[in-house]
């Protein structure tokens, strides 16, 4: 049948707040062929309705489009299914509890892993060790790794299988935590440290994992999309994740659109670089409008919250340590130099001001080089910034995937890292604005209605104990949308076609249950997602 001309969907009777450079506000908007064809009054856009079109009364809700998280870590989620997720679990006994009864449903010897732990919420604070792990088995290796991917902890049998003793040499980049007499904690910092362990997993064929990934990844997208998330950018992806998503892609499986960051040498010990290179490929580049190369990712510090971002100044709660630099500055500045001069954006990984300086050291080399002023360069994180720095983001034309997201569900432990003289440095969001530096919001995968919640960290400031990360740097709640939104399509260069409700844009949407444009704070982090849109496709309905 001949396709009629008119809108395929109208949602109408609603609140629209565009994203728009003016910041416009309209009732309703139109779709046709997955693309936004009118913005405007509800009367307006009703005149575009023929017998075929559906229409959706918003009555009164909030449209915003689609929320993009610009660092998160998805698909690889699918192969932990196995593993006791312990983000929700509040003290260290029920972590072993949950350990000890994984390692009942396996034969000795094998593997019990677990993930997420964060001590920070538990009410002593302690980091486990090997001994911990021992009451819930000593029978089965037990891999523990904190939230955020910086930290882990290993049993008794698993340090020996790894060969990890007193005698064995600190590795470069990581470090092997040892108490008074010399002898291995358990604890393992960075991967360096971890990758000792964890080399000793299980694997799957690359083959095997291409179809696990594959497999699980509805259930993951499903969750996604039930927090308004339209977009995503996978961090550091190596080649079965890629083909994961590629075959998801080809069958089409594949609602949320997903940007790639392919890992670099530095210090993931990845190849994205050369390859894309020698290639001829430049970034970004698309297999589909739902899959596409954002960057390549390369890093140099840890996290805050394990106490391994590298600062200039010591840890607030760890005098003595500063944190860790990940890979030298020759390598950094060779690697990110190389992506530069072939065309390819990178996504540095840096969260503490030491580990900042020197990724824009790293840039300002590469620019030397060779001129790129649309370069779109990033800095992944930035959780402290230093003042000075602000003008360098600037000057360089770097933007930034700030990790706002952490303020709420971890700001705890970060106010502890950092003490209270630190903390307007913190992601700082008004700041970043006030520069006119472009900053993203992501989730890096903490807590949940990563956008929500992000959201409320930028126009809040409050951690989950109710503790402010410096009132000042608060930013108003259309600027905090725009994060996850226009900013965030900036980002990966895509601002053309998404990131706002504009004429000829992707039909991307979020709809929420209340107006959290006009309501208090705390109402942004009790509001649900009734409607997810792509492409004009209502993908998520509550």
């Amino acid at each position: 049948m001949e396709k009629r001309f008119g809108a395929d969907m109208i949602f109408y009777n609603g609140k629209v707040y565009t994203v728009d450079k003016d910041g416009t506000e309209a009732e309703a908007v139109a779709i046709r062929d997955g693309k936004i064809i009118k913005v405007g009054t509800s009367k307006e856009v009703l005149k575009l309705s023929h017998e075929d079109t559906e229409k959706i009364d918003l009555k009164g809700n909030l449209l915003l489009p689609g929320f993009i998280d610009t660092h998160e870590h998805c698909i690889r989620k699918g192969l932990q299914l196995d593993w006791v997720n312990c983000a929700s679990i509040k003290s260290l006994e029920e972590v072993i509890k949950g350990l000890n009864a994984k390692a009942a449903s396996k034969k000795p010897g094998e593997w019990v892993i677990g993930s997420w732990f964060d001590e920070s919420q538990w009410s002593d604070k302690r980091f486990p060790n090997r001994h911990d792990l021992d009451k819930a088995s000593t029978k089965h290796p037990i891999y523990l790794g904190r939230a955020g991917g910086h930290n882990a902890v290993a049993n008794t049998m698993a340090l020996e299988l790894a060969g990890i003793n007193k005698d064995t040499p600190q590795p470069p980049g990581g470090n092997i935590e040892r108490d008074d007499n010399g002898v291995p904690t358990g604890r393992l910092d960075e991967l360096a440290a971890m990758d000792m362990v964890r080399g000793l997993f299980p694997k799957l064929t690359p083959e095997e994992e291409v179809e696990e990934l594959a497999k699980n990844w509805p259930t993951l997208e499903e969750m996604y999309l039930s927090w308004g998330l339209t977009s995503i950018h996978e961090a550091h992806i190596k080649a079965p994740q890629a083909l994961a998503y590629q075959k998801l892609d080809h069958e089409k499986k594949l609602n949320i659109r997903i940007g790639l960051m392919l890992d670099g040498m530095t210090p993931y010990k990845g190849y994205a670089t050369s390859d894309l290179a020698r290639q001829g490929l430049r970034t970004p580049f698309k297999w589909s409008d739902r899959l596409r190369v954002v960057s390549v990712k390369v890093g140099t510090d840890g996290a805050m919250g394990s106490l391994t971002a590298a600062l200039y100044e010591d840890y607030a709660n760890d005098p003595g340590n500063n944190g860790i630099i990940r890979c030298t500055r020759e390598e950094l500045v060779d690697e990110v130099t190389r992506c530069h001069v072939a065309g390819i954006q990178v996504c540095i990984h840096a969260i503490g001001d030491r580990a900042i300086d020197l990724s824009l050291d790293a840039i300002e080399e590469a620019l030397k080089v060779k001129p790129w002023k649309d370069h779109r360069h990033r800095i992944e994180h930035a959780g402290y910034v230093l003042p000075r720095q602000l003008k360098r983001f600037k000057e360089l034309g770097v933007n930034i995937s700030a990790s706002i997201g952490f303020c709420y569900p971890i700001g705890d432990s970060h106010i502890a890292a950092l003490g209270p003289d630190r903390l307007c440095g913190y992601y700082p969001m008004k700041s970043f604005r006030d520069h006119g530096i472009i900053a993203a919001g992501n989730s890096d995968g903490f807590g949940s209605s990563y956008a929500l919640t992000g959201i409320y960290g930028c126009v809040a400031r409050k951690s989950r104990s109710g503790k402010y990360l410096c009132k000042d740097e608060a930013i108003p709640i259309i600027d905090a949308i725009r994060a996850y939104t226009w900013n965030a399509a900036y980002l990966e260069g895509t601002e053309d076609t998404k990131g706002s409700i504009e004429v000829g844009k992707f039909a991307d949407f979020v709809v929420l249950d209340r107006d959290i444009t006009t309501l208090p704070h705390e109402e942004i982090l009790e509001a649900k997602v009734l409607k997810t849109i792509i492409d004009g496709e209502v993908v998520y309905s509550l």
